[in-house]
C-alpha cells in the first residue's frame, strides 16, 4: 500500500507517527527546505499518546511522476491550502485512490471532491490534534486528546480506508471508520466553529470569555446556531451537546484560542475565515434557516482585514 502524506506540520507529522511501522509503504510529499530537510534527516516526532519517533519514509518528492499513482492520500494542509494541493498532486490520485482531508469545518470531502473533479474516493474525516512544528522537520504532539474519523456519510464501506484506520490504531493514533461520522463531524465543529466566532466578535482569548456572562451568553447561542443548523442538515444524535461543550470550554486554559483567530490576530491574508464561518453562513442560506449570531461574526471579517 502506497501511502501519501500532503502537508508535514503539525497535523500531518502526527499522522506520520501513526505509521511508523510501515515506513516503506510511507511518502512525504513536500517541497523547498522542508523537503531538503526530510530527505536528509527524516520527520521527528514528539508526542505523549504516540511516543517519541524518528520517521523515515520510503519516498519524499513534490513530483508528481516520481510520486507516481497512490493507494491513500492525507491532505494535511489548511483549509484554504486544498484546492492549492489537489491542483498540484492530483496526478498521484487514481480511480480506487482513498483522498482523506483532515481540515476543520464539515464541508472538507464536498469541496475536495470539487477540486479533484470526481477524481478518486475522498472521505469524510476529522482529526483531533494539539501539535505544533517545533523546526523544519520537528514536531511536537502535547496532550492526551488525540484521535482520528474516517467514514463515508452514505455509509459507504471501503476497505483500504479500513485498513489505514487499522493500521493507524495499531500504531498508537486512534481511529475510527465509519460510524456516526457526520455526527463525530459536527461535534467538533460545534466546538471549534463557535469558539472561533465568540474570539472573533470579541476579539478575545478563552480566559475573557469564561469571565464574562455577555460573551457565554454569546457563545451558547451560536453554538446553537449550529446545532440548529446541523439538525437541518439531516445529521442526528446531537442532542445535549451545547450543555456539554459549555462545561469543557470553563476547563481550558484561559490563554486559549482557536488557530483561526490566531492567524486573524497576525494579520494572516490566507485564513480559514471563509471555510469555518463563511461556509456555515452560506449553508443556512441555501437551507433556509437562521443563524444570526454566526452571521454576527461574520460580519467582522472587515475589522480584521484593516
Amino acid at each position: 500500500m502506497k501511502i501519501a502524506i500532503i502537508g508535514l506540520g503539525g497535523v500531518g507529522g502526527t499522522v506520520a507517527g501513526g505509521f511508523k511501522e510501515y515506513e516503506k509503504d510511507l511518502i512525504f510529499v513536500a517541497r523547498g527546505e522542508t523537503k531538503k530537510v526530510l530527505q536528509a534527516n527524516g520527520l521527528y516526532l514528539e508526542s505523549k499518546v504516540l511516543g517519541n519517533k524518528h520517521i523515515q519514509p520510503s519516498l519524499v518528492s513534490d513530483d508528481p511522476k516520481e510520486i507516481g499513482i497512490v493507494d491513500v492520500v492525507f491532505l494535511c494542509c489548511k483549509a484554504y491550502g486544498l484546492e492549492s494541493c489537489c491542483k498540484s498532486y492530483g496526478d498521484i490520485i487514481g480511480e480506487n485512490t482513498v483522498v482523506i482531508p483532515l481540515v476543520n469545518g464539515v464541508v472538507g470531502r464536498r469541496m475536495v471532491e470539487q477540486y479533484l473533479g470526481g477524481k478518486g474516493i475522498v472521505t469524510e474525516s476529522y482529526i483531533y490534534c494539539f501539535s505544533n512544528i517545533l523546526e523544519v522537520g520537528k514536531v511536537s504532539n502535547v496532550g492526551d486528546g488525540l484521535f482520528i474519523g474516517i467514514g463515508f456519510s452514505d455509509g459507504t464501506t471501503n476497505e483500504t480506508a479500513e485498513k489505514v484506520a487499522e493500521i493507524l490504531t495499531k500504531g498508537g493514533l486512534r481511529t475510527t471508520y465509519g460510524k456516526d461520522i457526520m455526527t463525530a463531524l459536527w461535534k467538533k465543529y460545534s466546538v471549534v466553529g463557535a469558539n472561533s466566532c465568540v474570539f472573533i466578535y470579541y476579539d478575545c482569548i478563552m480566559g475573557d470569555v469564561q469571565q464574562s456572562p455577555e460573551r457565554l451568553e454569546y457563545l451558547r447561542n451560536v453554538s446553537e446556531d449550529i446545532i440548529r443548523l446541523a439538525t437541518a442538515s439531516g445529521v442526528t444524535g446531537l442532542e445535549g451537546v451545547v450543555d456539554k461543550n459549555m462545561k469543557d470550554l470553563m476547563k481550558l486554559p484561559p490563554q486559549s484560542m482557536t488557530s483561526l483567530y490566531r492567524d486573524l490576530k497576525a494579520g494572516k491574508t490566507d485564513t480559514e475565515f471563509e471555510w469555518l464561518i463563511g461556509s456555515g453562513c452560506q449553508m443556512a442560506k441555501e437551507l433556509g434557516i437562521k443563524v444570526p449570531y454566526m452571521d454576527m461574526a461574520y460580519g467582522k471579517k472587515e475589522y480584521y482585514q484593516k
